[in-house]
């Protein structure tokens, strides 16, 4: 499905186990969204998948657990983080990775949360254009190596290391989502 449009009637909401099939058809990586519904059951992270009718478009993981990353657990303890944001590349520049952030950032600021954090990868400009755009700033300790959960031929998934800009967002009770 192609759209030339802005995707404005995108809903975004938190995944359950009935969506599984839909987002991994669509989104591919059955074992790491399974496993990211396993996390959430625990209480350890959310999953949110934008939905654009009823095809997934786009998810993002929001990770409620200690950093994997030493730098990350002793600079930012406690700091919730905002991983694995895909949008799907027909929908790319549409505002559905807004709508994702801002539903984290809804869901961050109803559980009590006051920052949020995210990688982004080096040699992705065109995400950190939308993470500053959207109010996130350098954590101002340097960059860091991240560990990806990348999706290998024939399914699975394996972790790869990735070097990442680290950035942070003051979220504000009462802002409007994805206003900053």
């Amino acid at each position: 499905m192609h759209r030339t449009e802005p995707t404005t009637d995108v809903d975004v909401r938190q995944a359950c186990f009935a969506d599984l099939a839909a987002v991994s058809r669509a989104l591919g990586g059955t074992e790491f969204f399974a496993e990211r519904l396993e996390r959430q059951k625990n209480g350890r992270g959310a999953l949110f998948i934008a939905w654009l009718s009823d095809e997934p478009v786009g998810d993002v993981y929001l990770w409620l657990e200690a950093a994997e990353e030493h730098q990350v657990r002793r600079n930012l303890p406690g700091v919730a983080l905002l991983t694995h944001l895909e949008v799907l590349p027909d929908f790319r520049n549409r505002g559905v990775g807004t709508k994702l952030v801002a539903m984290v950032e809804d869901y961050l600021c109803a559980h009590g949360h006051r920052r949020a954090a995210l990688a982004v990868r080096d040699d992705n400009g065109r995400a950190a254009q939308l993470y500053y755009r959207l109010g996130y700033r350098d954590w101002g300790h340097g960059k860091l190596i991240c560990f990806a959960n990348v999706t290998v031929p024939g399914g699975g998934y394996e972790v790869a290391p990735e070097p990442c800009y680290f950035l942070v967002k003051q979220l504000t009770t009462g802002q409007p989502a994805g206003v900053t």
